[in-house]
């Protein structure tokens, strides 16, 4: 079983590795200096993703989570107060993702110690998930033969096993209108931030339905308060489990860009729609879903299965044939400096992994 006090120490170890996107190397070295203790050979791809692999019995499975992540994440000093791991208020914890990558390695240290016989393990930890699933974009899937799997990188507690996530259309535009003096001779400007609020106001933006959303999370422009702003641009997304209403939606977003740039014809607007991401929907009945199950009646917790808002790597896999099903990792409060660290569900997470390792 599950050893608390390891997990716990390889969590805070782990932690205590700077790895913001685009700095994993150090977080790499150890993770793959502790597979190959474990016996794994352990490969890099092209983008330096990790994929390892282990021979074993039975159908082969994939466990995976991300090697990066958000700011503030530097310098973390993880505090253990009583069963929650926090950070000290300055940064992010880092349990997302360093709680899914220690559950992983806990089970697998578990396992292998036993003895005990285990499925073929395929293992992939990426890198740049927290930049727009980047990594998992670039893994070479060629060297991966499983059709199932788990990836570690859910908000709360194992037993949250989402069955269902959305794509997303990434949407950036520029708008470039005309600079002028703002005191002197304003009426020779043409605002391009004015243009862009115009949009902003038009556009369907928070939650649309029960499955769609839809933000425009970064807006900049302008360049000093007596200049009219002759540039400004635009960062948000569209998100939505049902692919109709993505086009639909992403459809509107050109439609207003459209109709206002027909109303400053001087101003020059450029928009990109881009997907980044498609949508995953597996049936209860499906055998990926069915070994998380048992697993986790194996330690007594009862499957909660959940329709997610959120996009992870787990809907890249299902694009390469892969339902490898995203669970909770036990850590509450992404990407703020409230993040923690439920220990006991960490320890869950690891038990579960186990039973599914094993093929309970």
């Amino acid at each position: 079983m599950a050893d608390r006090e390891r997990l716990l120490k390889t969590l805070t170890d782990l932690i205590r590795i700077d790895s913001p996107t685009g700095e994993e190397d150090e977080i790499d070295r150890e993770i793959t200096k502790r597979l190959e203790s474990l016996g794994f050979h352990v490969h890099h791809d092209g983008f330096k993703n990790i994929i390892a692999t282990l021979p074993g019995q039975g159908e082969p499975l994939l466990l995976s989570a991300h090697m990066d992540t958000v700011e503030p994440g530097r310098g973390i000093k993880p505090v253990l107060d009583g069963d929650v791991l926090r950070s000290d208020g300055t940064t992010i914890l880092g349990g997302d993702c360093k709680a899914g990558l220690s559950i992983v390695l806990e089970a697998l240290t578990s396992v292998i110690e036993s003895g005990s016989g285990h499925r073929p393990i395929e293992v992939a930890f990426t890198r740049a998930e927290e930049g727009g699933l980047v990594g998992v974009h670039h893994l070479d899937f060629q060297r991966l033969t499983a059709k199932t799997g788990v990836v570690f990188d859910g908000e709360g507690s194992v037993n949250r096993i989402s069955v269902a996530g959305p794509s997303q259309n990434v949407i950036t535009a520029h708008i470039r209108g005309r600079a002028a003096h703002a005191g002197v001779e304003p009426e020779k400007g043409l605002s391009a931030v004015i243009i862009a609020a115009e949009i902003l106001t038009q556009l369907p933006l928070g939650r649309i339905d029960s499955e769609t959303t839809a933000n425009i999370g970064r807006v900049e422009g302008g360049l000093k308060r007596n200049i009219i702003p002759e540039e400004a641009f635009l960062d948000g997304e569209v998100r939505s489990r049902d692919n109709n209403k993505l086009d639909h939606y992403s459809s509107e977003f050109r439609r207003v860009f459209d109709e206002v740039g027909i109303r400053h014809p001087d101003a020059a607007i450029s928009l990109d729609i881009r997907n980044t991401y498609r949508s995953y929907n597996v049936e209860a009945s499906h055998p990926a879903v069915a070994v998380l199950c048992r697993a986790l009646a194996n330690i007594g917790m009862e499957p909660r299965l959940e329709a997610t808002g959120g996009g992870s790597d787990a809907n890249v896999f299902y694009e390469n044939g892969i339902v490898a099903l995203p669970v909770g990792i036990g850590v509450q409060s992404f990407h703020t400096t409230r993040e923690i660290a439920v220990i006991p569900e960490v320890v869950q997470g690891a038990e579960m992994c186990e039973g599914v390792i094993r093929g309970v």
